[in-house]
């Protein structure tokens, strides 16, 4: 979901004209993002932030090796994912609203959180190189069986996944309202140089357009690789 100005900051946006409170928006796009039915979904690490805001503090030396993997509880029809290259969330429960948790990690985390991690039931991977994100998603499904994930941001992760290639749909939600600040980040932002282009070789297909209540409206399109 994006202002009309593609930012992302939903405490930046204008509020609606009528006096609606914004919350009943918010309801309008998790109503969207369960109809999607997707094996899982994702936020990149900042976002992630945002419901764990605590660091964890590992001790000792780093696992040093990927290719582990640890499957915890499974007891949600969905999976919640988030990278953490890092290594350092401190989670406080094995779910987010509602969703056992995995986590996909480098090979800079320590045993010590690995042991936390499994001591509260949550799943993790332990990738080689956890920026090579079409190999983690392998791992994912195959040991995960997760065939569809709904990447929900922030515009980082939705910048990495894009410049190598990896959706295969954009459901967009523009709420009406306006960030206008230069500096606030958008939908997404790959960091790269000045000179690459992660959406090279990518076409969209318009498929279909939906307004919704409190003037909400749905863009759904198809990515064509070229």
């Amino acid at each position: 979901m994006s202002s009309v100005d593609g930012r992302l900051l939903p405490g930046r946006w204008t509020a609606p004209f009528d006096g609606t409170k914004p919350s009943e928006l918010f309801k309008e796009y998790a109503a969207i993002g369960k109809s999607l039915d997707t094996d899982a979904w994702m936020f990149g690490k900042t976002t992630a932030r945002e419901a764990f805001p605590y660091k964890f503090m590992p001790k000792g030396e780093p696992v040093g090796t990927g290719g582990k993997v640890f499957i915890g509880n499974r007891a949600s029809s969905r999976l919640f994912i988030t990278i953490d290259h890092d290594a350092d969330i401190f989670f406080t429960s094995d779910r987010l609203r509602g969703d056992n948790i995995l986590v996909i990690l480098g090979i800079n985390a320590t045993a010590d959180y690995l042991a936390a991690l499994e001591e509260k039931g949550i799943s993790y991977i332990v990738c080689d190189d956890p920026t090579d994100l079409r190999s983690a998603l392998e791992v994912v499904a195959k040991d995960f069986g997760i065939a569809s994930i709904s990447l929900q941001g922030g515009g980082i992760i939705d910048g990495a996944m894009l410049a190598q290639g990896l959706i295969d749909e954009l459901s967009l939600v523009v709420y009406p309202g306006i960030d206008g600040l230069a500096t606030s980040p958008s939908i997404f932002e790959y960091l790269g140089l000045p000179d690459e282009r992660p959406a090279e070789g990518q076409a969209l297909e318009l498929l279909s357009v939906e307004q919704r209540p409190y003037g909400i409206v749905r863009l759904h399109y198809k990515f064509h690789k070229l």
